[in-house]
């Protein structure tokens, strides 16, 4: 494996042959690539973040943040079905990104969350076939994102929609162009024909989409001040793997806790001029992390630094803690009442293969 061959790999990836690595040279090389990409892709996020903020106003640059995440992650991943088709697939999912989150959060609660469920199941369902690529993880986050990012002018949303526009048309070439030669079995009629209760796969998706859209509900209807941090916690709770469950449940909040301490260290001694840096710092250090508990304390950097300047250091702390207590405590009771649920309702030819 040569050095550029080396870079491509994922840090979960790169980590277990550093430390498998006898040869001091090629340890060297391996502890190289990780730097490297790391900060090739930091550099890469600063530079779209900034391209979108610029092109279409500050309020729309979570729309770069959206785009580059996306980018990053289906270069590699794909739809488990034509690719020609799953290229199409993405523009629909854009087109859905500037449409729902923005009308979602018009409308009553109630009627915001059918917007939700609708929109979120049709994104599950083109892109989680294959369960096991966790599809859901970028793709939900990104609807979840601009939803929590809401916007009232009507200005800023034709920017917005100008946005999603050129990032969805930036991220479905460049997919399209990644896997361009790699022959599927599925096609789209395939996936939709496979749409079954009675399976694991499609009983986990709606398992998913319906958690986090009724979390969602529960958060618009008590007014918590960050409801997508709630429906974050929530998402990345309920995987389909019930041992994940377990586990992501069990830590989840303690390694919360521990990044929003880690972040206020950083920010009190950090000079006033220099805080902004503080969610970069978080951002290159979860590209150095590959262990979810550790993924999961530094990206509470990137989240705390947004929300500072709205509730101050000890108000954002307060609101991100109990909001992953919430996201997964709800996670863990919602999915055994749907589990017991789901058992007595949908009996049948179960598929237990899902991914």
């Amino acid at each position: 494996m040569n050095f550029y061959e080396a870079m491509q790999l994922g840090t979960c990836d790169l980590k277990p042959l550093i430390k498998a690595a006898e040869d001091e040279k090629l340890k060297k090389k391996y502890v190289k690539a990780l730097t490297v990409k790391n900060f090739a892709c930091i550099l890469f996020c600063i530079a779209v973040v900034t391209f979108f903020n610029n092109m279409f106003g500050v309020e729309n640059a979570i729309v770069g943040v959206v785009t580059v995440i996306i980018l990053m992650t289906f270069r590699f991943s794909n739809f488990d079905f034509n690719t020609g088709q799953s290229a199409i697939a993405m523009l629909c999912i854009f087109a859905i990104f500037i449409i729902s989150p923005c009308l979602a959060t018009m409308v009553n609660p109630i009627t915001g969350s059918i917007i939700n469920f609708v929109s979120m199941m049709v994104i599950v369902v083109l892109s989680c076939h294959n369960v096991a690529l966790s599809n859901q993880s970028t793709l939900l986050l990104s609807y979840l994102l601009l939803y929590g990012y809401k916007i009232n002018d009507i200005n800023v949303y034709t920017n917005r929609s100008y946005a999603l526009v050129l990032g969805g048309i930036i991220v479905a070439g460049i997919f399209y162009y990644k896997h361009r030669k790699i022959e599927f079995e599925n096609s789209f009629s395939d996936i939709i024909k496979d749409i079954n209760f009675k399976s694991e796969r499609t009983k986990w998706q709606l398992k998913l989409v319906l958690g986090v859209t009724t979390v969602i509900l529960m958060g618009e209807i008590l007014n918590s001040p960050r409801v997508m941090w709630i429906a974050l916690a929530c998402m990345s709770v309920l995987q389909p793997d019930k041992e994940k469950i377990k586990y992501r449940s069990k830590i989840r909040y303690i390694f919360s806790i521990i990044g929003c301490l880690m972040f206020a260290a950083v920010y009190l001694i950090l000079p006033q001029e220099y805080r902004t840096y503080a969610g970069l710092f978080g951002g290159i250090m979860v590209g150095f992390s590959g262990k979810y508990s550790w993924q999961t304390s530094f990206n509470s950097f990137g989240a705390l630094a947004a929300v500072v300047p709205l509730f101050g250091l000890s108000g954002a702390i307060i609101i991100r803690v109990s909001s992953n207590i919430i996201g997964v405590i709800y996670s863990r009771l919602y999915g055994t009442v749907f589990d017991k649920i789901a058992d007595k309702i949908f009996i049948g030819d179960t598929i237990h293969e899902i991914g």
